[in-house]
């Protein structure tokens, strides 16, 4: 199992770090890891890197190390030079994700051996403690702190003290709190009014869990929550099953069994990926390769000759779409056609399937429009250098030239550091196949872990996004779970990168904590935001299916780091009806 719905455990393990340029080394301590992320804590003067590649040390032994791509979600400062950041991996590599894995459930191992042992929970199986831990935030606190002045969830919820001493500020009963003592409000504010200060006498660890919780342990856990009531002195309330045989569900994702079900793509596709990334491959070839599976080729002929393309003449030959539609178009088409046939499930109760791949059709088409947009600019207002691809001449002029965009240096950060940039260059059309890739991990999550996917609906409403309801409810979001599918399918980058990174930029203009902060990060990986941005409008014209409890807000940061004006944003967003049209057209020519 995973640890804690923040995703955390709190371990502390010397971790070094670079940027991607190797400019220089940090050597820090880790706060807490986890299966997606970790924080740390470094000495330095120095801002950190938002990129690093990484090696978590949690033994003496070298051939130990977790070593992973990195990109910061936050960053802070304390006094005395001690810098804080916490990172989400973005990459790495299998061995390290094993070790990782393992470190967590030794983890968890420790801390349940730890609640065994206090009388409070001694009469606790251990598949309720697991729950538990499942449910709560574990965290360790030095002394002297206010335990909910040090909480996202300021003054909400209770907290259960696995270690050290707290007392209770202002009481009369001049009550101290030790191992195994609960403290705070569970369902019933009148019963157990909220304390204003849990002060901590000393180091502790404990465990923190809200009371919008409350509910859902009732359900799959009613004799911990009996437990909980009891310790807090309130009246225990008739749990409530889920099921008439009052079978209760672990809401861990069991991610690497799991994914060994999920069918793999079919050979062609990377066969087809592998063409349209040769530089001296032909529309002869690609149609080739197409023409070896008569399902494609008649989904694609299928497509081509309806209104969504609307061409004067019928199309017989996949060569002739080929090379009408160019050489990318055509691969966006077969890439669509196979993920459709690998992960619809048309069975499924609760959810259209269309729905997921209509979002990611839209986006996919606001993704080329906006690419499009930026290739029209200037030069001199462009974040992207445009330029047209001599390799892929030999498509001809039936094809059109293939414009590229390629992230610019920010001259504006040469002084003191320059910012990391991919050495690559991104075709426009290209911009299609990673926006339809970007949710892969949300269309996996309502397949393959329905009563994760459904926990996380219903509780969206409480955290305002679906992703933010993920980070809190589950032990991994729907982009790793992208990325590891990604990984899984031998998916070229940037591709895995897109993925486990396409709601960071959203994440930074809400949270940074400055407007040129956000900026920066930004303009580091433009690909990203661009798919970031993409994504939040098809979200904000609500094509597709939708999670969130109001259409989002588009950042106007995120504009104006990739070079667009409010007149863009303006135009884009009134593409919505037509672009959900096309999706919808084209979800039907590749399903059928």
């Amino acid at each position: 199992m995973q640890l804690g719905r923040s995703h955390r455990a709190p371990m502390k393990f010397p971790i070094h770090f670079t940027a991607p340029d190797r400019s220089r080394t940090y050597i820090g301590e880790t706060r807490d890891v986890s299966t997606s992320g970790f924080s740390v804590q470094v000495k330095t003067d120095d801002p950190l890197p938002t990129i690093i590649l990484a090696g978590i040390l949690p033994s003496e032994i070298a051939g130990d190390a977790i070593l992973c791509k990195a990109r910061v979600v936050w960053q802070g400062g304390l006094a005395g030079g001690t810098k804080r950041a916490s990172y989400k991996i973005t990459s790495i590599a299998r061995q390290s994700q094993e070790r990782l894995d393992a470190l967590i459930d030794s983890s968890v191992d420790q801390l349940i051996g730890e609640l065994q042992s206090l009388s409070t929970f001694a009469d606790l199986e251990r598949d309720q403690l697991e729950l538990l831990l499942q449910f709560a935030r574990a965290r360790e606190c030095s002394g002297d702190v206010n335990l909910y002045g040090n909480t996202t969830l300021q003054g909400t919820g209770l907290f259960i003290l696995v270690n050290g001493e707290a007392v209770q500020k202002n009481d009369p009963q001049k009550r101290v709190f030790g191992p195994g003592s609960v403290m705070g409000q569970w369902s019933d504010p009148a019963a157990t009014p909220v304390p204003k200060e849990v002060l901590t006498v000393s180091p502790v660890r404990v465990l923190h869990l809200s009371t919008a919780l409350a509910h859902e342990i009732q359900q799959k856990a009613p004799a911990l929550a009996m437990t909980i009531q009891r310790a807090l002195g309130e009246v225990a309330a008739p749990p409530k099953l889920e099921s008439a045989g009052g079978k209760r569900r672990h809401m861990r994702m069991n991610v690497i069994q799991d994914l060994q079900e999920i069918p793999t793509l079919p050979a062609i596709f990377n066969a087809v990926m592998d063409c349209i990334e040769n530089p001296d491959a032909t529309p002869r070839e690609l149609s080739q390769i197409i023409r070896k599976d008569q399902s494609l080729t008649a989904k694609i002929l299928r497509t081509v000759n309806s209104a969504l393309y609307g061409f004067a003449r019928r199309i017989n030959s996949v060569h002739e779409a080929v090379v009408l539609l160019g050489m990318n178009q055509s691969a966006n088409l077969a890439i669509t056609a196979m993920l459709l046939n690998t992960l619809v499930n048309p069975r499924h109760p609760k959810q259209r399937p269309e729905a997921f791949w209509e979002h990611s059709l839209a986006c996919a088409y606001f993704a080329g429009a906006i690419g499009e947009r930026l290739s029209a600019k200037p030069q001199s207002e462009q974040l992207w250098a445009l330029k047209a691809s001599r390799s892929r001449a030999a498509v001809g002029a039936a094809a059109g030239d293939a414009k590229e965009l390629q992230p610019l240096r920010n001259h504006a950060d040469d002084e003191g550091r320059e910012s990391f940039e991919r050495e690559q260059t991104i075709p426009v059309e290209q911009l299609f196949m990673l926006a339809i890739l970007h949710d892969i991990g949300l269309a996996v999550l309502y397949l393959k872990f329905p009563e994760h996917y459904t926990l996380v609906s219903e509780n969206t409403k409480d955290f305002g996004t679906f992703h933010r309801a993920e980070l809190e409810l589950l032990d991994m979001d729907h982009c790793q779970l992208g990325y590891r599918i990604a990984q899984a399918w031998n998916l070229p980058e940037p591709i895995p990168t897109v993925i486990a990174e396409h709601h960071l930029p959203q994440i930074w203009c809400e949270d940074a904590e400055s407007g040129e902060r956000a900026m920066s990060l930004l303009k580091e990986d433009p690909v990203v935001t661009l798919v970031a941005l993409a994504d939040l409008l098809t979200r904000h014209a609500e094509v597709g299916v939708v999670q969130d409890c109001e259409p989002p807000d588009i950042p106007p940061t995120m504009i104006e780091a990739l070079g667009l004006t409010e007149e863009d944003l303006a135009e884009l967003i009134d593409l919505g009806d037509a672009i959900k049209e096309k999706a919808e057209a084209l979800f039907r020519g590749m399903s059928g």
